[in-house]
């Protein structure tokens, strides 16, 4: 549509840092378990992380590769901006993840003195957002803000997280409304750009001519923006679905229980099936016996984990073949492949259209 993908940065964004934070972790990872070899790579990861987007020849040199072999015109100021306006609080999160897996594996909560911090941090982390947004309404301008959001962005999220789970009540409630956003949270933030607002996120959508009529053109584009949204999200995950036909058959080996007579004292077994996970692979495992009643009958047990609806995402791991897929049609011929050759199609397919695509 002749615009400029600089605007749809967040997607290729996350995957850049998925990329980073897998080869922070993936050198000598048998040793990740030592503290500080873990956080030694993980600052020696920002700082050259740092470097590479401050300095900036290396990103140009990958930008003009970009645009002589697959037609992309990005602006290399325009992404480091984008990478760098956001880029501490990725490690933030990552040092915050070790810390919570010190604090398990220490068992610190079992400390008489735990309650205390969970009660002092509640306390700082309430100030924490308080503070954040009486100094982020006070700034002059956006430009202001920019400057100070790499370094503070972190505490309104750390201070949400603790707050979060500081007891029972708080980790109990959700909103219906921000979950509904948030399963279409990528596509609010890249469709915004055509349909919330215009000009290259430059002007406003206006539906309802007149200036008088600003407060009621917003709650229809408001409406209208989310519902589309919405659906833009289930048919991408309808459509990865579709794309991997031929994976998301694959099923686990499911365990097969055995249990002795009820006069048994043996205890129970659960095992897995070595014919299907490989007699190296079979799990045997004993106890005692299941729990009983007063008067000896077994008591059934509730899985460990709740039933919940299923997802586009979870149907990739077990689903049965829909009506539509058994149509003649492209879905139904790329099945048959495999996935690294649907990827490879598609990524080829993307590259023809770059190249061949003349700008106005």
């Amino acid at each position: 549509m002749n615009t400029d993908y600089i605007s749809y940065y967040f997607t290729p964004l996350v995957t850049m840092w998925y990329i980073v934070i897998y080869f922070t972790f993936l050198p000598a990872s048998q040793y990740n378990n030592r503290t500080p070899f873990l956080l030694a790579k993980i600052f020696l990861s920002a700082g050259l992380m740092t470097w590479f987007f401050q300095d900036k020849r290396l990103l140009e040199m990958m930008f003009e590769i970009l645009y002589k072999f697959c037609g992309i015109h990005w602006s290399a100021r325009e992404w480091a901006f984008r990478v760098s306006l956001d880029m501490w609080i990725v490690y933030a999160g990552i040092l915050v993840s070790v810390a919570v897996m010190k604090v398990h594996e220490l068992r610190l909560t079992e400390n008489p003195r735990w309650p205390n911090i969970v009660v002092a941090s509640t306390v700082v982390s309430g100030l924490c957002i308080v503070w954040f947004f009486a100094f982020e309404l006070s700034q002059e301008s956006k430009f202001t803000y920019n400057a100070w959001h790499p370094y503070i962005s972190f505490l309104p999220i750390i201070s949400f997280v603790i707050l979060r789970n500081a007891n029972p009540v708080l980790r109990s409630a959700s909103s219906r409304g921000f979950v509904f956003l948030g399963k279409c949270s990528l596509e609010l933030f890249i469709v915004q750009f055509h349909f919330w607002l215009a000009g290259d996120s430059k002007g406003v959508l206006v539906v309802l001519p007149g200036t008088r009529w600003r407060p009621l053109n917003f709650v229809i584009t408001s409406v209208m923006f989310i519902y589309i949204c919405d659906r833009i999200s289930w048919a991408t995950g309808d459509l990865v679905t579709r794309i991997d036909e031929s994976e998301g058959r694959k099923e686990l080996p499911r365990p097969v229980i055995s249990q002795p007579p009820p006069s048994s004292e043996a205890g129970t077994s659960i095992v897995f099936d070595a014919e299907e996970v490989g007699e190296e692979n079979a799990i045997s495992l004993k106890h005692l016996g299941p729990p009983r009643t007063d008067d000896g009958k077994p008591v059934l047990l509730e899985p460990d984990t709740p039933i919940r609806p299923r997802r586009w995402v979870d149907r990739l791991a077990k689903r049965s073949p829909s009506p539509a897929a058994s149509k003649t049609s492209w879905f139904t011929s790329m099945a048959a492949m495999s996935l690294h050759v649907k990827l490879l199609f598609f990524l080829l397919t993307l590259w023809i259209f770059n190249i061949f695509w003349i700008y106005p």
